[in-house]
Parts: structure tokens; C-alpha cells; sequence
């Protein structure tokens, strides 16, 4: 088997410093996007789903309160920027690679969805509101579908966000009881300046194994004419449904997510990836980006039940396995996994080495620094040649200083 391919989130490319997004252009139309999912729209597979033909890939739903609670860093080992909550665990993690990004909050508040927002907005592309889930952890606290009820809510934390924020703002609902209902609020919603709005075609009680109505959201489009793009989301599982759901609802794009975790090719291929090749590359681009091992074997155990393949040797070895390199014996790329390891250790040696050179040429530059002053006392003269001949470049000084996370310098905005 030949080698995968490495993420570029963690290339050799230059350490990522700040990451802006707000220049990217946002356009939803004839688009193909992977949806929000609860633990599954962590970072590797939006890469994944971007790799493989994604066209916007949205975050896991993030409620407002832990996101604004977090503090931003600059992750130099990886490429990327973090999130990291005040227990040190980690909410959200992004990279130049993860193009197009949008991250969904969970909110019942204009004023903290607001200062979400404002945390993450120069690391993502565009801030979306779960209007649409019906599980109870959102619904207590007034938020997903509890929203749906709610039209003034609605208009006060959508136009609060368009009015405060540099990037787009989205949302995504359910259908109402009625097509008339459903018309009302997609009207309310339009006019507060949404780019988009994504509708999953069940109602609020309805649950995935109930079929999506399509003819529904057909009549509603049918009925109504809207200046902002609509998604339709439910039962896209192949990639022959993506052009069946658009012909049928007269949607303008599409937004999957079982049919994405079953298998991350549906953007782009009729026919459908080996499903062991894209778990491969998952379970690389999940090490590489250092996921969190028991995050990855969900999402792994979800990709093995969405194919029916529980019944698998792999299936039930990855209910025992605990780590990478377990995850990378079931599906024999231990080899790769090793070459990645080595590759680290080489790293933070030479790391370690630059770092004790420059610890060396400051302590040395300490030296001079303190024989230049005894100089000076006797001979102003002299002093000014000594300052010349013995100032040093450090190398990689700017790196250690200017770009520390402790440096309010290095988090200044950088176009992408």
C-alpha cells in the first residue's frame, strides 16, 4: 500500500501565527456542505469532507457560554489555532487547511451569541445558529428548536450578529407544522440579512429514521420566492441524491451529514471510496492534527455502523482499542504511523537544539553586554565600536519572542 498523503495542516510550511478568515468570500449557492453534527464536525473530518470534494464544512454544534469562555492560542507544533476551555480542554481547533469553515453555536441569547462570536470570528468563515435540534441539552436552555417558536428571538441574535460581526451569519431550521408557517419564518429570517438558511426537512418530533419531506419543502419553494440561498438538508446519503434533492425541492444547495459520514467521497464521487481507504485517511489526518483519541474511535465507530459493517473483525476490534497506534493496527497503517512518530521525535530534537543554541547566544550576548559596560566606564570611545561588533542575530529569536501567545503582537489580524 502506498503511502497516504500528509494534511497540510501540518506540513512543513511556516507555523501558523494568526488566522483570518474574514476576507474569505462566502457564496452558498450550488454548493455542497457538510453538516453540523454533535462530536462528528470536529476538525479531521471537516478535513476529510474538504479533501474529498466538501464545499463548506460546518462545526459540531458549540454552545455560546463555553465558547466565549475560551482563550485563543496560536498551536506552533501543529499549524493550527485553539480554542482551549478554562479546564484546558479543547473547544474548537482550526487551520489554513480547514478552508471555509463555519462554526455552529447553540444559543438562546443575542448578547452572549455576540461574544462567541467575537472570539472566534477571525478563525472561521462565517458563524452559523442551530435553529433545528430537538434533543433535550438544547431545547432546556431555549436553544435549537426551542427558537422556532420564538420569531422576535430570532430577528434580535441573527440581526445582532449581522449588524457586529465582519463574516457571514447563517442559520438552519426545521419545517413548522404547516407550509405557511414554514413560508412566515423563512420570510422573518430573510430579512434580517442572513446569507443563508438551511431547512432539514422533518419537523420537530420527527427523528433521522423518519423519511425527509421533500415534496414539503418543494411546495414551500414553489410557493415563495427568497433573495438568500436555501440548503435542504435530510436523506442525501449517495451522491446521486445530491442532484435528486436539488431537482425535486428546487433547493439552491445541499447539506448532508449521515450520507457524509457513511462515506466523505459523496461531494465528489459517484461512485463511492473504498470505505477502508477513507477510514485510513481519517485515522492520518486525526494523529497528525493530534485529535483526541477517544473522539476519533467514535467517529470511526460511527463511519463502521452508518456501512452496516458491525458485524466486522474491525468493528469489534475498535470497541477494545484505545489509542493511534491500536486504531492504525486494525486498519494496517501502523507503518505510516511509525514514520509520523519518528518524524515528531526528529522535530522536537531539532527544536530542542535551536532552543539551547539560542539560550547560548543570549547567554553570550549577556557576556558582552556586561564587558561593553565595563568599557564604557573606560572608554566612551571604545564603546561605541564594541556596541557595532558584537550585536547578534539570533536565529529564530523573532519566533520565540514576537510570535509568543503572550505577545498580544502576534494575535494581530493576517489576511489569508
Amino acid at each position: 500500500m502506498s503511502d497516504i498523503v500528509t494534511n497540510s495542516c501540518t506540513s512543513n510550511a511556516s507555523p501558523l501565527r494568526s488566522l483570518s478568515k474574514t476576507d474569505v468570500v462566502m457564496d452558498y449557492y450550488n454548493k455542497k456542505i457538510m453538516a453540523p453534527m454533535v462530536r462528528i464536525g470536529t476538525l479531521p473530518m471537516r478535513l476529510l469532507a474538504l479533501e474529498n470534494g466538501c464545499d463548506i464544512a460546518y462545526s459540531e454544534e458549540l454552545i455560546d457560554f463555553k465558547v466565549k469562555n475560551t482563550t485563543r492560542v496560536v498551536n506552533e507544533k501543529l499549524n493550527t489555532v485553539d480554542f482551549i476551555s478554562k479546564d484546558k480542554s479543547l473547544t474548537y481547533r482550526t487551520c489554513d487547511a480547514d478552508v471555509r469553515n463555519v462554526l455552529q453555536l447553540g444559543t438562546a441569547s443575542s448578547v452572549t451569541a455576540l461574544e462567541a462570536a467575537n472570539v472566534v470570528v477571525n478563525d472561521v468563515c462565517a458563524i452559523d445558529i442551530n435553529m433545528g435540534c430537538p434533543k433535550f441539552f438544547s431545547v432546556q436552555g431555549g436553544m435549537g428548536s426551542a427558537l422556532l417558536s420564538q420569531p422576535e428571538k430570532i430577528k434580535d441574535i441573527l440581526s445582532t450578529l449581522i449588524r457586529n460581526l465582519p463574516i457571514p451569519v447563517t442559520c438552519k431550521i426545521r419545517l413548522l407544522a404547516t407550509d405557511n408557517e414554514t413560508i412566515d419564518l423563512l420570510k422573518i429570517i430573510e430579512n434580517t440579512g442572513v446569507k443563508a438558511i438551511a431547512v432539514h426537512a422533518r419537523m420537530i418530533p420527527e427523528r433521522p429514521r423518519d423519511p425527509a419531506h421533500w415534496d414539503r419543502l418543494e411546495n414551500i419553494l414553489s410557493n415563495a420566492s427568497f433573495s438568500v440561498p436555501i440548503i435542504v438538508n435530510g436523506d442525501i446519503f449517495e451522491h446521486g441524491d445530491i442532484a435528486s434533492s436539488l431537482a425535486k425541492t428546487k433547493a439552491n444547495s445541499v447539506m448532508i451529514a449521515r450520507g457524509a459520514i457513511r462515506n466523505a467521497s459523496i461531494f465528489s464521487q459517484p461512485v463511492a471510496t473504498n470505505v477502508h481507504k477513507l477510514i485510513q485517511r481519517y485515522i492520518q489526518i486525526a494523529y497528525e492534527n493530534d485529535n483526541h483519541a477517544v473522539n476519533t474511535k467514535y467517529n470511526i465507530t460511527n463511519i463502521l455502523n452508518e456501512n452496516l459493517m458491525t458485524q466486522t473483525p474491525e468493528f469489534k476490534s475498535i470497541q477494545s482499542a484505545k489509542d493511534y497506534p491500536a486504531f492504525c493496527n486494525i486498519f494496517n497503517i501502523s507503518s505510516q504511523y511509525e514514520k509520523f512518530v519518528q518524524s515528531q521525535k526528529v522535530e522536537a530534537k531539532n527544536y530542542i537544539s535551536v532552543s539551547v543554541q539560542n539560550e547560548d547566544l543570549v547567554a553570550k550576548d549577556n557576556e558582552n553586554s556586561c564587558s561593553n559596560k565595563n568599557s564604557n566606564n573606560n572608554n566612551n570611545d571604545e564603546n561605541s565600536s564594541n556596541n557595532n561588533n558584537n550585536k547578534h542575530e539570533l536565529p529564530g529569536n523573532s519566533i520565540l519572542n514576537e510570535d509568543s501567545d503572550n505577545n498580544p503582537q502576534a494575535l494581530k489580524k493576517q489576511k489569508v
